[in-house]
């Protein structure tokens, strides 16, 4: 019986077989890998999906409450986002965005009524680990309205009104209340000030005991008054 030829062509055809053989299966098991990847679910390292409220933004009276604009709020794990759009306002006037974070808001028992949960009296009195901040400043459009965007993230205290408040604990679980506050026309020299601080350019500089020398201000010609509100509450 003939034998089979081994010789030197034979091995190689088979050894060509045996690499197209491994590339064939080294790119079946990447492929396996890449579906796999792409099927597995997003890592809960990023912790829990953000959770969104609208609320509307209302004139603080006298007279009566005016819807005058809204608010979103975004909420993580890490922080707060907000996005203010409001209208009425003096074209030109400095206006500041504030947060009022109450973080444990089921122990306040002054809440302003319709609106929100806390209020002044909380704030006074201690309750509701409150904490009040700046959030943004904006110069008004000559339509009356403007646009404020701000972030706070937990235990940021960089922007806090008075000394030793805790900031933002609990994002998830927090009243957050949005004040919307105007200084006047710009003051020549001191509009930065207006723009970041309670009082920057008010003749009335009135504020609380303990707050923070740098957060209030320097005095200026101007009436300036704390205008609209709006109110997301707690677990929105």
């Amino acid at each position: 019986m003939r034998q089979h030829d081994h010789g030197p062509a034979t091995a190689v055809a088979a050894g060509s077989e045996a690499t197209r053989w491994a590339r064939r299966t080294a790119r079946s098991v990447a492929l396996v890998m890449v579906a796999a990847v792409l099927a597995m679910p997003a890592s809960p390292a990023h912790g829990a999906a953000a959770s969104h409220s609208t609320a509307p933004v209302f004139t603080i009276p006298p007279p009566q409450p005016t819807m005058v604009g809204s608010s979103n709020l975004v909420r993580t794990d890490r922080g707060i986002s907000v996005t203010l759009k409001t209208t009425g306002l003096e074209p030109g006037d400095v206006a500041t965005l504030w947060w009022v974070v109450a973080n444990a808001p089921e122990e306040c028992e002054a809440g302003l009524p319709g609106l929100s949960q806390c209020g002044p009296g909380d704030h006074l009195a201690g309750r509701g680990d409150l904490s009040v901040l700046n959030a943004a400043g904006r110069i008004v459009g000559g339509n009356g309205g403007v646009s404020f965007g701000a972030h706070l993230g937990v235990g940021d205290t960089s922007e806090a009104l008075i000394t030793g408040e805790p900031g933002l604990l609990d994002p998830r679980g927090a009243e957050v209340i949005l004040i919307v506050k105007t200084h006047g026309p710009k003051v020549p020299g001191m509009t930065a000030e207006m723009l970041s601080t309670f009082a920057g350019g008010c003749h009335d500089q009135t504020a609380p005991p303990d707050a923070r020398p740098e957060m209030i201000g320097p005095a200026g010609p101007n009436d300036c008054a704390e205008i609209q509100i709006s109110v997301h509450g707690p677990g929105q």
